[in-house]
Protein backbone atom coordinates (compact mmCIF):
# COMPACT_ATOMS: atom_id res chain seq x y z
CA UNK A 1 0.00 0.00 0.00
CA UNK A 2 2.79 2.42 0.87
CA UNK A 3 4.51 1.64 -2.46
CA UNK A 4 1.32 2.49 -4.35
CA UNK A 5 1.00 5.72 -2.39
CA UNK A 6 4.60 6.74 -3.16
CA UNK A 7 4.11 5.86 -6.82
CA UNK A 8 1.01 8.05 -7.08
CA UNK A 9 2.81 10.98 -5.50
CA UNK A 10 5.74 10.65 -7.88
CA UNK A 11 3.42 10.31 -10.85
CA UNK A 12 1.80 13.63 -9.98
CA UNK A 13 5.14 15.34 -9.42
CA UNK A 14 5.16 15.33 -5.59
CA UNK A 15 7.56 13.63 -3.25
CA UNK A 16 6.19 11.35 -0.56
CA UNK A 17 8.80 12.75 1.80
CA UNK A 18 8.76 16.35 0.62
CA UNK A 19 8.28 17.47 4.21
CA UNK A 20 10.69 14.80 5.48
CA UNK A 21 10.44 14.71 9.26
CA UNK A 22 7.18 16.62 9.31
CA UNK A 23 5.86 14.06 6.83
CA UNK A 24 6.44 11.29 9.36
CA UNK A 25 5.17 12.87 12.56
CA UNK A 26 1.83 12.38 14.25
CA UNK A 27 -0.46 15.41 14.66
CA UNK A 28 1.56 17.65 12.32
CA UNK A 29 -0.76 20.59 13.02
CA UNK A 30 0.64 20.86 16.53
CA UNK A 31 3.71 22.31 14.78
CA UNK A 32 1.60 25.03 13.18
CA UNK A 33 1.96 28.49 14.68
CA UNK A 34 -1.31 30.39 14.40
CA UNK A 35 -0.08 33.64 15.97
CA UNK A 36 0.01 36.31 13.25
CA UNK A 37 2.58 38.55 14.92
CA UNK A 38 4.95 35.62 15.34
CA UNK A 39 4.41 34.45 11.74
CA UNK A 40 5.16 37.91 10.39
CA UNK A 41 8.45 37.87 12.34
CA UNK A 42 9.54 34.62 10.72
CA UNK A 43 8.71 32.68 13.92
CA UNK A 44 11.78 34.25 15.53
CA UNK A 45 9.96 34.76 18.82
CA UNK A 46 11.40 32.22 21.26
CA UNK A 47 12.87 35.00 23.44
CA UNK A 48 9.89 37.37 23.45
CA UNK A 49 7.44 37.97 26.30
CA UNK A 50 3.92 38.48 25.06
CA UNK A 51 0.61 36.96 24.07
CA UNK A 52 0.44 34.26 21.45
CA UNK A 53 4.00 33.03 21.48
CA UNK A 54 3.11 30.00 23.59
CA UNK A 55 3.09 27.95 20.38
CA UNK A 56 6.79 28.78 20.15
CA UNK A 57 7.58 28.68 23.89
CA UNK A 58 5.49 28.39 27.06
CA UNK A 59 7.77 30.94 28.79
CA UNK A 60 5.57 33.95 28.06
CA UNK A 61 4.40 36.75 30.34
CA UNK A 62 1.18 38.60 29.73
CA UNK A 63 0.01 41.96 31.03
CA UNK A 64 -0.68 42.11 34.76
CA UNK A 65 -4.34 42.16 35.71
CA UNK A 66 -5.51 41.84 32.10
CA UNK A 67 -7.19 38.92 30.37
CA UNK A 68 -6.04 38.68 26.75
CA UNK A 69 -8.13 36.73 24.26
CA UNK A 70 -7.42 35.90 20.60
CA UNK A 71 -10.03 33.96 18.59
CA UNK A 72 -8.95 31.83 15.61
CA UNK A 73 -11.28 31.59 12.60
CA UNK A 74 -10.01 30.46 9.21
CA UNK A 75 -11.54 28.89 6.09
CA UNK A 76 -9.06 27.64 3.50
CA UNK A 77 -9.54 26.09 0.10
CA UNK A 78 -6.99 23.45 -0.77
CA UNK A 79 -6.10 21.35 -3.79
CA UNK A 80 -8.46 18.37 -4.21
CA UNK A 81 -10.18 19.24 -0.95
CA UNK A 82 -13.45 21.15 -0.77
CA UNK A 83 -12.73 22.99 2.45
CA UNK A 84 -10.43 23.22 5.44
CA UNK A 85 -11.62 24.94 8.60
CA UNK A 86 -9.67 26.09 11.63
CA UNK A 87 -11.44 27.28 14.75
CA UNK A 88 -9.92 28.12 18.09
CA UNK A 89 -9.34 30.43 20.99
CA UNK A 90 -6.23 31.50 22.93
CA UNK A 91 -6.23 33.39 26.19
CA UNK A 92 -3.87 34.25 29.03
CA UNK A 93 -3.91 36.11 32.30
CA UNK A 94 -1.08 37.34 34.47
CA UNK A 95 -1.33 37.90 38.20
CA UNK A 96 1.77 38.87 40.13
CA UNK A 97 4.69 36.89 38.72
CA UNK A 98 2.54 34.03 37.40
CA UNK A 99 1.03 33.78 33.94
CA UNK A 100 -1.68 31.28 33.02
CA UNK A 101 -2.62 30.37 29.47
CA UNK A 102 -5.09 28.18 27.63
CA UNK A 103 -5.66 27.45 23.96
CA UNK A 104 -8.10 25.39 21.93
CA UNK A 105 -7.76 24.46 18.25
CA UNK A 106 -10.20 22.52 16.10
CA UNK A 107 -9.12 21.49 12.59
CA UNK A 108 -11.78 20.00 10.32
CA UNK A 109 -11.82 18.79 6.74
CA UNK A 110 -14.87 18.52 4.56
CA UNK A 111 -15.29 15.76 2.00
CA UNK A 112 -12.14 15.36 -0.08
CA UNK A 113 -12.08 14.16 -3.64
CA UNK A 114 -8.99 11.99 -3.24
CA UNK A 115 -7.22 10.46 -0.24
CA UNK A 116 -3.89 9.81 -1.93
CA UNK A 117 -2.45 13.02 -3.31
CA UNK A 118 -1.06 14.89 -0.32
CA UNK A 119 2.24 14.82 1.47
CA UNK A 120 1.72 14.99 5.22
CA UNK A 121 0.10 12.44 7.55
CA UNK A 122 -3.37 13.97 7.62
CA UNK A 123 -3.64 13.16 3.90
CA UNK A 124 -4.90 9.73 4.86
CA UNK A 125 -7.92 11.28 6.55
CA UNK A 126 -11.41 11.50 5.13
CA UNK A 127 -13.84 14.03 6.56
CA UNK A 128 -12.04 14.08 9.91
CA UNK A 129 -11.50 16.33 12.91
CA UNK A 130 -8.47 17.13 15.01
CA UNK A 131 -8.62 18.84 18.40
CA UNK A 132 -5.69 20.35 20.27
CA UNK A 133 -5.99 21.56 23.88
CA UNK A 134 -3.10 23.27 25.66
CA UNK A 135 -2.55 24.69 29.13
CA UNK A 136 0.40 26.94 30.02
CA UNK A 137 2.03 28.25 33.15
CA UNK A 138 5.05 30.53 33.44
CA UNK A 139 6.74 32.35 36.30
CA UNK A 140 8.80 35.52 36.01
CA UNK A 141 11.62 36.17 38.47
CA UNK A 142 12.80 39.65 39.37
CA UNK A 143 16.15 38.81 37.81
CA UNK A 144 14.56 38.88 34.34
CA UNK A 145 14.29 35.11 33.97
CA UNK A 146 10.96 33.58 32.96
CA UNK A 147 10.45 29.81 32.93
CA UNK A 148 7.39 28.04 31.64
CA UNK A 149 5.84 24.68 30.95
CA UNK A 150 2.84 23.49 28.98
CA UNK A 151 0.77 20.33 28.66
CA UNK A 152 -0.91 19.51 25.34
CA UNK A 153 -3.65 17.04 24.51
CA UNK A 154 -4.27 16.08 20.89
CA UNK A 155 -7.11 14.05 19.43
CA UNK A 156 -7.80 12.85 15.90
CA UNK A 157 -11.10 11.28 14.88
CA UNK A 158 -9.25 9.00 12.47
CA UNK A 159 -6.06 7.25 13.40
CA UNK A 160 -4.77 3.82 12.38
CA UNK A 161 -5.25 2.66 8.81
CA UNK A 162 -5.68 4.25 5.40
CA UNK A 163 -8.96 6.10 5.25
CA UNK A 164 -11.44 5.53 2.45
CA UNK A 165 -15.17 5.77 1.99
CA UNK A 166 -15.69 2.15 3.05
CA UNK A 167 -13.07 1.75 5.77
CA UNK A 168 -13.41 2.52 9.43
CA UNK A 169 -10.41 3.88 11.26
CA UNK A 170 -9.63 4.25 14.93
CA UNK A 171 -9.34 7.53 16.76
CA UNK A 172 -5.91 8.52 18.02
CA UNK A 173 -4.85 10.78 20.86
CA UNK A 174 -1.63 11.83 22.57
CA UNK A 175 -0.13 14.00 25.31
CA UNK A 176 2.94 16.17 24.83
CA UNK A 177 5.01 18.48 27.02
CA UNK A 178 6.47 21.94 26.38
CA UNK A 179 9.24 23.55 28.41
CA UNK A 180 10.94 26.88 27.88
CA UNK A 181 12.83 29.79 29.38
CA UNK A 182 13.77 33.29 28.39
CA UNK A 183 15.92 35.94 30.00
CA UNK A 184 15.47 39.69 29.67
CA UNK A 185 18.80 41.44 30.32
CA UNK A 186 19.08 44.78 32.08
CA UNK A 187 18.71 47.83 29.88
CA UNK A 188 21.85 49.19 28.25
CA UNK A 189 21.73 52.94 27.56
CA UNK A 190 23.93 55.00 25.26
CA UNK A 191 23.04 58.68 25.02
CA UNK A 192 19.56 58.72 23.40
CA UNK A 193 19.37 54.99 22.68
CA UNK A 194 18.40 52.14 25.04
CA UNK A 195 18.96 48.45 24.29
CA UNK A 196 16.93 45.66 25.91
CA UNK A 197 18.60 42.32 24.97
CA UNK A 198 16.80 39.00 25.46
CA UNK A 199 17.52 35.30 24.84
CA UNK A 200 15.33 32.21 24.94
CA UNK A 201 15.21 28.44 24.54
CA UNK A 202 12.31 26.00 24.27
CA UNK A 203 11.47 22.37 23.55
CA UNK A 204 7.89 21.86 22.37
CA UNK A 205 5.68 18.86 21.55
CA UNK A 206 7.85 16.34 23.39
CA UNK A 207 5.99 13.08 23.94
CA UNK A 208 5.67 9.37 23.28
CA UNK A 209 4.91 8.13 19.74
CA UNK A 210 1.38 7.56 18.48
CA UNK A 211 -0.09 5.06 16.01
CA UNK A 212 -1.44 7.88 13.96
CA UNK A 213 -1.71 6.54 10.42
CA UNK A 214 -0.78 2.89 9.92
CA UNK A 215 -1.63 0.16 12.43
CA UNK A 216 1.80 -1.46 11.96
CA UNK A 217 3.79 1.74 12.33
CA UNK A 218 4.16 4.46 14.93
CA UNK A 219 4.78 8.17 14.38
CA UNK A 220 6.83 10.52 16.56
CA UNK A 221 5.55 13.81 17.90
CA UNK A 222 6.90 16.91 16.09
CA UNK A 223 9.27 17.75 18.95
CA UNK A 224 11.13 20.97 18.13
CA UNK A 225 14.08 22.64 19.83
CA UNK A 226 14.38 26.41 19.46
CA UNK A 227 17.01 28.86 20.65
CA UNK A 228 17.61 32.50 19.86
CA UNK A 229 17.72 36.08 20.96
CA UNK A 230 17.37 39.67 19.98
CA UNK A 231 17.11 43.18 21.31
CA UNK A 232 14.55 45.95 21.58
CA UNK A 233 15.93 49.40 20.78
CA UNK A 234 14.25 52.56 22.11
CA UNK A 235 15.31 56.01 20.92
CA UNK A 236 14.26 57.80 24.14
CA UNK A 237 12.04 60.37 22.49
CA UNK A 238 8.45 60.59 23.64
CA UNK A 239 5.24 62.29 22.53
CA UNK A 240 2.37 62.41 25.03
CA UNK A 241 4.25 59.90 27.16
CA UNK A 242 4.71 57.39 24.34
CA UNK A 243 7.92 56.24 22.69
CA UNK A 244 8.05 57.74 19.22
CA UNK A 245 9.97 54.84 17.69
CA UNK A 246 11.02 51.38 18.87
CA UNK A 247 12.95 48.81 16.84
CA UNK A 248 13.19 45.09 17.62
CA UNK A 249 15.48 42.63 15.82
CA UNK A 250 15.49 38.86 16.41
CA UNK A 251 17.45 35.85 15.19
CA UNK A 252 16.46 32.27 16.06
CA UNK A 253 17.43 28.77 15.03
CA UNK A 254 15.28 25.66 15.40
CA UNK A 255 15.55 21.95 14.78
CA UNK A 256 12.99 19.16 14.54
CA UNK A 257 13.91 16.52 17.13
CA UNK A 258 11.90 13.64 15.63
CA UNK A 259 13.32 10.46 14.16
CA UNK A 260 11.95 7.26 12.66
CA UNK A 261 13.61 3.86 12.28
CA UNK A 262 12.81 0.92 10.03
CA UNK A 263 11.87 -2.39 11.63
CA UNK A 264 10.97 -5.76 10.08
CA UNK A 265 7.38 -6.89 10.59
CA UNK A 266 5.95 -10.07 9.03
CA UNK A 267 8.51 -10.14 6.23
CA UNK A 268 8.02 -6.42 5.54
CA UNK A 269 9.80 -3.27 6.65
CA UNK A 270 7.77 -0.81 8.67
CA UNK A 271 8.63 2.61 9.98
CA UNK A 272 8.47 3.15 13.72
CA UNK A 273 9.13 6.20 15.81
CA UNK A 274 12.32 6.37 17.80
CA UNK A 275 11.99 6.74 21.56
CA UNK A 276 11.74 10.52 22.12
CA UNK A 277 14.54 10.58 24.71
CA UNK A 278 16.81 8.65 22.34
CA UNK A 279 15.80 11.00 19.52
CA UNK A 280 17.14 13.98 21.49
CA UNK A 281 20.59 12.41 21.11
CA UNK A 282 20.27 10.76 17.69
CA UNK A 283 18.74 13.81 16.01
CA UNK A 284 22.14 15.47 15.75
CA UNK A 285 23.36 13.03 13.12
CA UNK A 286 22.77 13.02 9.37
CA UNK A 287 19.17 12.60 8.26
CA UNK A 288 18.37 10.31 5.34
CA UNK A 289 15.15 10.70 3.41
CA UNK A 290 13.57 10.05 0.02
CA UNK A 291 12.67 12.87 -2.35
CA UNK A 292 11.55 12.60 -5.99
CA UNK A 293 12.26 8.88 -5.97
CA UNK A 294 15.89 9.12 -4.85
CA UNK A 295 17.59 8.80 -1.49
CA UNK A 296 19.04 12.00 -0.08
CA UNK A 297 20.94 12.98 3.01
CA UNK A 298 20.92 16.16 5.05
CA UNK A 299 23.79 16.84 7.42
CA UNK A 300 23.31 18.74 10.67
CA UNK A 301 23.75 22.20 9.14
CA UNK A 302 21.13 21.37 6.48
CA UNK A 303 18.60 20.29 9.12
CA UNK A 304 18.58 23.64 10.91
CA UNK A 305 15.80 26.16 10.37
CA UNK A 306 16.70 29.86 10.54
CA UNK A 307 14.25 32.52 11.65
CA UNK A 308 14.80 36.27 11.34
CA UNK A 309 12.46 39.07 12.33
CA UNK A 310 12.35 42.86 12.57
CA UNK A 311 9.63 45.12 13.95
CA UNK A 312 9.20 48.90 13.93
CA UNK A 313 6.67 50.33 16.37
CA UNK A 314 5.46 53.94 16.20
CA UNK A 315 3.96 55.62 19.27
CA UNK A 316 3.72 52.18 20.93
CA UNK A 317 0.67 51.47 18.74
CA UNK A 318 1.42 51.08 15.03
CA UNK A 319 3.75 48.24 14.01
CA UNK A 320 5.40 47.23 10.75
CA UNK A 321 7.05 43.80 10.65
CA UNK A 322 9.36 41.86 8.34
CA UNK A 323 10.25 38.19 8.70
CA UNK A 324 12.10 35.36 7.00
CA UNK A 325 12.00 31.64 7.73
CA UNK A 326 14.53 29.41 6.01
CA UNK A 327 13.47 25.82 6.54
CA UNK A 328 15.82 22.85 6.52
CA UNK A 329 16.89 21.18 3.30
CA UNK A 330 14.27 18.44 3.44
CA UNK A 331 11.44 20.84 4.30
CA UNK A 332 12.57 23.78 2.17
CA UNK A 333 9.08 24.36 0.75
CA UNK A 334 8.15 25.76 4.17
CA UNK A 335 10.60 28.66 3.72
CA UNK A 336 8.93 32.05 3.34
CA UNK A 337 9.19 35.83 3.49
CA UNK A 338 6.56 37.79 5.38
CA UNK A 339 5.40 41.36 5.73
CA UNK A 340 3.07 42.30 8.55
CA UNK A 341 1.39 45.22 10.23
CA UNK A 342 -0.54 45.83 13.41
CA UNK A 343 -2.37 48.51 15.35
CA UNK A 344 -2.83 48.43 19.11
CA UNK A 345 -6.02 50.13 20.33
CA UNK A 346 -5.57 48.55 23.75
CA UNK A 347 -8.99 46.92 24.05
CA UNK A 348 -8.60 45.59 20.51
CA UNK A 349 -5.35 44.73 18.69
CA UNK A 350 -5.45 44.07 14.93
CA UNK A 351 -2.61 42.24 13.16
CA UNK A 352 -2.13 41.11 9.57
CA UNK A 353 0.61 39.23 7.78
CA UNK A 354 1.29 38.57 4.11
CA UNK A 355 3.15 35.32 3.46
CA UNK A 356 5.29 35.11 0.32
CA UNK A 357 5.71 31.40 -0.39
CA UNK A 358 6.08 29.43 -3.62
CA UNK A 359 3.50 26.76 -2.77
CA UNK A 360 0.28 28.74 -2.34
CA UNK A 361 -1.67 25.57 -1.50
CA UNK A 362 0.42 25.02 1.61
CA UNK A 363 -2.05 24.87 4.50
CA UNK A 364 0.76 25.45 7.00
CA UNK A 365 1.35 29.00 5.80
CA UNK A 366 -1.48 31.31 4.85
CA UNK A 367 -1.81 35.12 5.04
CA UNK A 368 -4.58 36.18 7.38
CA UNK A 369 -5.81 38.56 10.09
CA UNK A 370 -5.78 38.26 13.84
CA UNK A 371 -7.81 40.15 16.42
CA UNK A 372 -6.81 40.19 20.09
CA UNK A 373 -8.97 41.57 22.86
CA UNK A 374 -7.87 42.88 26.25
CA UNK A 375 -10.15 42.87 29.29
CA UNK A 376 -8.63 44.96 32.14
CA UNK A 377 -9.96 43.79 35.50
CA UNK A 378 -9.12 47.04 37.30
CA UNK A 379 -11.73 48.99 35.33
CA UNK A 380 -9.28 51.67 34.23
CA UNK A 381 -9.33 52.94 30.65
CA UNK A 382 -5.92 53.93 29.30
CA UNK A 383 -5.53 56.39 26.44
CA UNK A 384 -5.07 54.88 22.99
CA UNK A 385 -3.49 56.20 19.81
CA UNK A 386 -6.95 57.43 18.76
CA UNK A 387 -7.12 59.67 21.83
CA UNK A 388 -3.71 61.17 21.00
CA UNK A 389 -4.59 61.80 17.36
CA UNK A 390 -7.92 63.39 18.24
CA UNK A 391 -6.34 65.94 20.63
Amino acid sequence: MRFIFVFLLMAFGWSADSLAQLNNVAFPFSYLNTNIKSLSLGNATVSLNGIGHDEITPAVAGEKGVIQVAPIWRNDSWTLRKSWKTRGLKMNYRTGSSNFGFSFHHYATNEQESTALFYVPFIYKYNHDEIHLATRYSYSFQSGLTVGTGLNYMYSSEGDGYASRNQKTKAADAWTLDIGANYQFSDISFSQVTFQPHVGIALTDFGMPSRYVESNSSNPMPATLRIGGGTNISFNKKVDGREVLELSVMQNVSKIMARTIQKPHENEMHVDAMNPFKALIKSWGAYEYVANGSEKKADLAEQLWWHSGMELVFLESIAVRLGYQKAGKAEEQLSYWSLGAGIDLYYVVLDYTHINIKNYNNVFLKPHWQITGRIPLDGQRPDTILDILSN
